[in-house]
């Protein structure tokens, strides 16, 4: 019986469907809203740097030691112009001129250059002479670090360091 009651209520169903009239969409309404997004400038110092080595010199050697080795990379926002500058934190001046110790205590002290090219042009940290300037184009830049020391005449024999900050202003 429960099964012949089923039945009827299915069929009944199913007539009904059939019987209901579909109304068909004979408009449309429509509008319209906007996407965005806001890309903001940015600029970061990137990767590792690597150390400006003027390699081994002798305390009697009177000229200056250069070296080409130093090194960090930059990554600033497709079409952002940055400008990079080099501070020795040695030295309060922003004009690339730094001062490495063996130990700030003992007075001794052998002073040098930083530059942008081998051209020696001066890479200090004064927005408005002596940075350098660049380009974002979205990916790493990689920037080499150029430097020349004063003599190393009649220093004590030590390994003479300082830090030098990177400064990218965008």
């Amino acid at each position: 019986m429960k099964i012949k009651y089923l039945a009827i209520c299915c069929a009944a169903i199913a007539g009904l469907s059939v019987t209901i009239p579909v109304m068909a969409q004979t408009a449309t309404a429509s509008g319209s809203m906007q996407v965005q997004i806001a890309i903001t400038a940015n600029c970061a110092v990137t990767g590792t740097s690597t150390t400006l080595d003027f390699g081994s010199q002798v305390s009697t050697a009177t000229g200056p030691a250069s070296a080409n080795n130093g090194g960090f990379s930059v990554s600033c926002t497709n079409g952002t112009q940055y400008k990079v500058g080099l501070k020795p934190v040695s030295t309060d001046s922003n004009d690339g001129v730094g001062k490495m110790s063996a130990d700030p205590d003992n007075g001794e002290f052998i002073e040098y250059t930083l530059y942008q090219d081998s051209a020696s042009t001066v890479w200090g940290n004064d927005v408005n002479t002596n940075v350098k300037s660049g380009t974002g184009n979205g990916q790493v830049q990689a920037h080499t670090v150029y430097g020349k020391t004063t003599s190393t005449l009649n220093v004590a024999a030590a390994t003479y360091r300082d830090t030098v900050a990177i400064n990218v202003y965008y």
